[in-house]
Formats: structure tokens, sequence, C-alpha cells
């Protein structure tokens, strides 16, 4: 029986489609057996190529997991290779590029002299067949044997780590000297590269940290924590005081009564000592200072507050609260008076206040919870005035403010659009919001009604009036 090889068949169904000159066509010198050999080479080659892209994924996606002695006690086999091999992360990197390395090559090589043959048969210039051979290899290599395989350990690498962990290991063991010597080669080398002095900027860590809780190794409120810390250094003291309208203060004119009641309805510890007037602050009362008068038994005398009360720390409301930190450090106090450029008092800052804006707002289990705004059943807000209008940006989903503004609460907001004390029900409009005057004592405004406009309403009533104007 006569004996065909695999390329002398191909050949011929293409010399009766008229595509090859039979007379050209020459009987195999490379039989049947040696293609399928061929072709098995190329398929183990692309096997394992994926096998080690998996396990790069698999197992440096969980490298900074930690064991504790206890756990340690309950792995089986396969968990303990993994730990083993995870232990030394240069040595099974190595591991991982010299095998991935060879199984590409493989591929490469038997793809090259199976297209070489193909080529010397079929008759077409040799350049154009390995132009399309180098484009399919490299095609399935990119997506069969490394972005597929990678995708799919990232997504579940414990379970395959542990899976893939028998076969590594062996190549674990066997490419060990070999992979001892390139990582050791790799730290001598990267000891003589010069390292970039370019430090990493606040966007870089706002970016990582929004990429990590999209992959879930941040939770929301961490992701916020980090977000907090970046901008700590830019916020002043002026954004997180309370205002000197806000401020609760003792009057040195003031009673032992007068003072105890103070503190049993405002649950405050720390209160500013002041003379005539709030511009005149001369020390910091605290509530546990009081506790040897409790047992007086005529609380209507007046007491001379100076005397027990201590100094005062005074600071300007351009200064940053990452500063103001370390002076409260410094001082050992939680407390500092905000005065303005005239020597003037504009607030007052607590240490709460700064820490805050790190964690966020906490209430201790004296403090009462401050409801900042209510909703309306027909959908309009009505908020404070000192409600920040980030706060209030969030409540409506809305961006309402930007880096530039001077005005930092809702109040100040109305007051920056009318530039004049406003009267009660009066409206104003800003982007898209119906802002109204909701409540207005001693010159200062106390609530705020908010309506949030439709935006196609108000395209069509914008509309009407360009018509009307038309007609006129």
């Amino acid at each position: 029986m006569e004996h065909f090889s695999f390329p002398f068949i191909l050949t011929s169904l293409l010399a009766d489609s008229g595509m090859v000159n039979t007379a050209s066509a020459l009987p195999a010198s490379v039989e049947t057996g040696d293609v399928i050999l061929y072709l098995s080479m190329i398929v183990l080659g692309l096997i394992f190529s994926a096998f080690f892209s998996s396990s790069e994924v698999a197992y440096f996606s969980q490298s900074n997991r930690i064991y504790s002695e206890e756990s340690e006690k309950l792995l089986d086999p396969a968990e303990i290779r993994v730990r083993k091999m995870i232990d030394h992360p240069r040595r099974l990197l190595a591991t991982i590029l010299i095998g991935n390395t060879f199984a590409n090559i493989i591929a490469a090589v038997f793809a090259a002299v199976l297209t070489g043959m193909f080529a010397s048969y079929i008759g077409i210039p040799e350049w154009i067949v390995y132009a399309i051979e180098v484009v399919i290899l490299t095609f399935i290599i990119v997506v069969l044997t490394e972005i597929t395989p990678k995708v799919l350990a990232f997504n579940d690498s414990t379970s395959i780590s542990v899976k893939l962990s028998g076969l590594l290991y062996l190549f674990f063991v066997l490419f060990g000297p070999v992979a001892k010597i390139i990582s050791r080669s790799s730290v001598k080398l990267e000891s003589r590269i010069p390292k970039s002095s370019e430090a990493i900027s606040s966007e870089d860590i706002r970016t990582i940290a929004e990429v990590g809780e999209l992959h879930g190794t941040l939770r929301g409120d961490e992701r916020e924590i980090i977000e907090n810390v970046i901008e700590f250094g830019n916020t002043t003291v002026k954004e997180v005081m309370t205002s000197r309208v806000n401020m609760i203060a003792i009057n040195l004119e003031m009673t032992l009564n007068d003072v105890i009641d103070l503190i049993e309805s405002t649950s405050i510890s720390r209160f500013p000592l002041f003379e005539n007037d709030m511009d005149n602050i001369v020390g910091i009362i605290h509530s546990k200072d009081l506790l040897p008068f409790l047992n007086q038994k005529n609380g209507m005398n007046k007491i001379n507050w100076k005397l027990h009360a201590r100094k005062a720390f005074f600071i300007p409301a351009s200064k940053k609260i990452d500063d103001l930190l370390k002076d409260f450090q410094r001082e050992k106090t939680h407390v500092a008076i905000v005065v303005d450029e005239y020597g003037g008092t504009e607030g007052l800052v607590t240490l709460d206040d700064v820490l805050e804006e790190i964690i966020g707002e906490f209430k201790d289990e004296y403090s009462g919870q401050e409801r900042l705004y209510t909703r309306r059943k027909n959908g309009d807000y009505v908020f404070d005035s000192k409600i920040d209008l980030d706060e209030v940006g969030e409540i409506l989903s809305l961006e309402l403010t930007t880096s530039e503004d001077e005005y930092e609460t809702i109040g100040g907001l109305v007051y920056h659009l009318l530039e004049r004390i406003p009267e009660t029900n009066e409206t104003v409009n800003f982007k898209n919001l119906e802002l109204t005057v909701h409540k207005v004592e001693n010159n200062r405004i106390q609530k705020v009604r908010v309506k949030v406009l439709d935006p196609e309403n108000e395209e069509k009533d914008e509309t009407r009036d360009a018509d009307t104007d038309s007609d006129t």
C-alpha cells in the first residue's frame, strides 16, 4: 500500500482546486506521523504557556495573604505547597518565567517548522506564509495563553493556585538551581540601577484607592478615609471651625448655677471664657474643673472664673488643619480660638473637628442627633443654613461647589448670590435649584427651602418666553 503524507494529501486537494500546479508538487518527505507530532508539540507548548500564565496571576494576586499559626496547622498538602512557593516570590517568579518562555519557544519553533514545510509544497512565497503564521500564533498566544488564563485566575486565585500547586511545585523544584541564579542576578542588577526620585502623587494614591474599591480589596469607607487623608493637608481651619455666632461661651459675669445649667443643656466639656464681648477671650473653662464647687451652698455667688480658666490657644483662620493637629499635640490642648485678620474672634475649632475630617462625623453617648435638613412630602428640602454645601450636594446628587468658592454653607451661598441681607420667602436660583429663604432671625438666615427644578420644564419655559418675545 502506498503511504501518503498529510502535506501531500493537502497539496493534492489544492491542486484539484487549481490553486497549486501539480507538476511542482512533489511527494512529501515528511510523513503524517511527523506532522501530528509537530502539531502535538505546538498544542502542548500553548497548554503549558497558559498554565504558567494563570499560575503567575493566581499566586501573586494573593502573595500578601496572612497565615496565622492556627491556620497553618489546618492546611492540606496542596495549601502547604502554595505557602512554600509564596514564601519565595523571586524564585517562584523566575520558575514561572522560565517555564512560560520555554513553552512559547517550543510552540513557535514547531509552528515555524510546520509552516516552512507547507510553504515548500504549496509553492507560495515563504515570507507570506511565515507572516501569516506569526500573526495567527501571536493572536493565539496573546488571547488563549495570556489574557484568558490570567483573567480566569484573577477571579478565583485561591482555588486555582491550589489546583495548580502539584505540577507547579514540580517545576519549582526542577528549575530551582536556575531560578535561584536568576533571582540573585536580578537582585544585584536592581541594586545597580538608579532608583527613580519621582514621588508618588496624591492623584496616584486616589486612583489606587478607587481601583482597590472596584476590585473589592477596599471598602467604600476605607477609600473615603484614604481620600480624606489626601485632602487633609489642603483643608484650612476656616472650613471646619464652628463660627462665632454658633459658639457657646461663658461670660465672666455668670454665676456657678448659670454655668452648671449651661453644661447640662449642652453637654459640652470645654467653654471659651470671655469678658465684655466675644472678641475678648480670656481663657478656656473645663467642665471637670468645676467639680469642687458642686457642694457649695449658694451657687448664685459669682466666681472669679479667670482663676480657674486655662490658657486659650489662638490661631488664624487660614491655618492648615494638619499643622493645627501638631499644634494641639505640642500645646496639649483640644480647643483653639480662631481669630480674623483684625484680631477679633471668628470661631472655634476642636480636636474632634480635625479628626472628623479623616474618619467622618462621630457622636458621643451624650450628643443628640442634630438634623440639619428635612424633606417635605412635595419633594422639597428645608436645610439648616449652616449645613455644608458638599453635604447638600451629596443629598441632592448634584455638584454645587468648586475649589474657588469663598463660601462653605448653603446660607453663605444665599448671601453670595443676593449680596445683601435677605427677607423671608425671598427666592434666588442657583444652577438647577430654587433657593427660598425660609427663616431669618437677627439678620441671619436660619433655614433655606430648596426645590430641585426639572431641566425639561425649565427649557420649555425659556422656549415659551423666547416665542412670546418674538411675537411681541
